[in-house]
């Protein structure tokens, strides 16, 4: 077994790490429900295009799933011939399929291989909007990588989702008593709501999916969260089109979100991977990280991630007329000396995450393992010189501001001893816990007269992607979770301006679904700015009341100023910076008249109704 087993089995059993002594302590209660302490283990590799070994899966993939409740797994480069995988028994497995209405879909072995040649997916648009109880059937996995991977997991293990496109493979697992009703949320499955799309973003402006991102969503009880496996464009000098491919990608996978959103800014937790092949560069001036990569054991929260752009520098220590093999032989000394974090600081991606090209907002862990590409297709680590070492496999995630503390990776390592690929395996193992109230406020029935007050004041933008003299600017606010908060609420229009200001009299009143200040706590305010119909970008924020300075008169009361950058598809640089105070009031005076100016503004929608009504006949 891969040390990384026992090592995370020391890190379960021993000392809680920071944020997890009160998992520790209310274990009764998390094993009623599950939903608490999720155990994920995200997995990436690209397979070079060969047969993988079945033994070698004993590197990542605990026997019978382990401890484990949910498996995502991204392939990429995966289309060994049929030649080469000899003929073998598909094992049956149970799979989990869609509601009487929608079906997820389970392709049989000639329709999979078709799609998997010529790049289709079953839908682009696969949604179980409630979550119904569903049919648990036989279903043959006729892929062999699906094959090795469902013989390794077991019964106890059921295929949630899967997305193809050419060849890469997104493939969920799940535990399968989460999905045949044995534990059940809202009278369904406890994995519910799953969705699946895909992007195509390779050659012929994106029409051919030999690059591109798939996309799982799914909720486990209350907590929603999605999975993003990618290919992206290759090469050194192709960073730039790297950041373009994850824009695409957030712009076409839209069918599994809100029409306002995309998958990095609606879900509780949003992991992304796979061959980012983003490239070390030594012989390139970068920024110096603003923020640091993860400690295992840390979350998010310790960290303080911000996704403004950084401001200081650091030298290189390469020179930029470095050739080819001197760049080589600079990076492998590197490599050679165990200098994993300061190789870091020549990343691509970590250079355009920090000028607020790519991922902002998200999270990665700090690599103990040397470069993944390219190597020898043997076990160990040895480079290629035909490129120069790079992390190309990569694992990040990002969650919503009031499930940032929520996340922990326990591991994150790369599967050195498989053989068959250039690339080596990169997988992590997450702890994902949520608050008891996030599953109280979803399951009782809502008073709407008792939500709480929220006044927006003092709203300002600059900075935004607005060119021409035209400018109309609006927000839309939405509230999460989303499945309680139906309706938007929009701002006064500014217009003619490129720094738009809005008094409270230009803000909404928002009433947020929630009944107390901790269920409020679990809820997250979106904010989403358009000019015209074109959206500029979205600022996720806490509601106040979660941090003791924000109170004042007897706590019914709280209030907080923020200040954060717009963040558009992933990026930051150009897209400008919201500030706002946002307050909560808990007070009876204030529901009481928020009730009576709503119950008046109804009024006024039904006798304007009733006039065009009159008017029509």
């Amino acid at each position: 077994p891969h040390p990384a087993f026992s090592e995370l089995a020391m890190t379960m059993e021993g000392s809680a790490a920071p944020g997890d002594m009160e998992v520790t302590l209310e274990q009764t209660e998390e094993a009623a429900d599950p939903w608490r302490s999720i155990k994920v283990l995200c997995f990436t590799w690209n397979m070079g295009d060969a047969k993988p070994l079945e033994e070698e899966l004993e590197h990542w993939l605990p026997p019978k799933g382990g401890d484990l409740d949910l498996i995502a797994v991204g392939v990429q480069e995966c289309s060994y011939g049929a030649s080469s995988t000899p003929t073998r028994n598909p094992k049956k497995r149970k799979s989990l399929k869609g509601s009487a209405t929608v079906q997820l879909p389970m392709l049989s072995g000639a329709a999979e291989e078709i799609l998997h040649t010529f790049g289709s997916s079953p839908s682009r648009h696969d949604v179980s909007p409630d979550p119904k109880a569903r049919d648990m059937g036989e279903e043959t996995f006729s892929f062999h990588w699906d094959d090795i991977l469902a013989e390794r997991l077991g019964d106890g293990f059921v295929r949630v989702q899967q997305v193809v496109l050419m060849s890469m493979r997104l493939l969920v697992f799940a535990r399968a008593e989460y999905c045949d009703g044995t534990l059940s949320w809202l009278g369904g499955p406890l994995v519910h709501t799953v969705q699946q799309t895909y992007s195509a973003t390779g050659l012929l402006g994106g029409t051919v999916g030999n690059k591109g991102g798939l996309v799982v969503s799914l909720h486990f009880g209350p907590v929603s969260l999605c999975f993003v496996s990618c290919h992206l464009a290759a090469h050194m000098n192709a960073a730039d089109k790297r950041d373009s491919d994850c824009r695409e990608i957030l712009q076409e996978t839209w069918p599994v979100c809100h029409p306002r959103l995309d998958v990095a800014s609606q879900f509780d937790h949003c992991f992304w991977f796979g061959d980012l092949n983003y490239r070390l560069d030594l012989t390139s001036s970068g920024t110096q990280r603003d923020y640091p990569t993860l400690q295992l054991g840390k979350t998010s929260e310790d960290y303080k991630i911000s996704e403004s752009t950084p401001k200081s520098g650091f030298a290189s220590p390469a020179s930029p007329g470095l050739s080819h093999e001197e760049h080589f032989a600079a990076i492998a000394a590197m490599v050679q000396d165990g200098s994993y974090q300061e190789l870091m600081a020549y990343d691509q991606l970590r250079c355009h995450q920090n000028s607020g090209k790519a991922f902002a907002g998200f999270a990665e862990g700090a690599p103990t393992f040397p470069p993944t590409f390219k190597v020898e297709r043997k076990p160990g680590t040895q480079h290629v010189q035909e490129r120069a070492p790079s992390y190309c496999d990569r694992m990040l995630w990002k969650s919503l501001p009031s499930h940032r503390a929520g996340v922990c990776q326990r591991t994150l390592d790369a599967a050195l001893d498989v053989s068959t690929s250039d690339h080596k395996p990169v997988f992590s193992h997450f702890h994902v816990t949520t608050v008891p109230q996030l599953g109280i406020l979803m399951q009782k029935s809502l008073a709407e007269d008792r939500f709480p007050v929220v006044r927006l004041k003092s709203f300002s933008a600059r900075g935004l992607a607005i060119y021409g003299p035209h400018s109309s600017v609006h927000l839309v606010f939405l509230v999460t979770p989303l499945e309680l908060n139906v309706d938007e609420s929009l701002s006064a229009v500014q217009k003619k301006t490129s720094d738009p200001v809005w008094k409270e009299e230009d803000l909404p009143v928002v009433r947020p679904a929630a009944t107390s200040q901790d269920e409020l706590n679990s809820c997250n305010l979106l904010a989403v700015l358009y000019n015209r119909n074109v959206k500029l970008g979205c600022v996720a924020l806490r509601f106040p009341g979660w941090d003791a300075s924000h109170g004042h008169e007897g706590g019914q009361r709280s209030q907080y100023s923020f200040e954060e950058p717009v963040v558009l598809q992933n990026q930051t640089l150009g897209t400008g910076v919201l500030a706002g105070t946002v307050e909560v009031d808990w007070s009876e005076d204030a529901i009481c008249a928020a009730n009576a100016a709503a119950a008046k503004q109804r009024e006024q929608q039904r006798q304007r109704a009733k006039m065009c009504s009159c008017t029509v006949q």
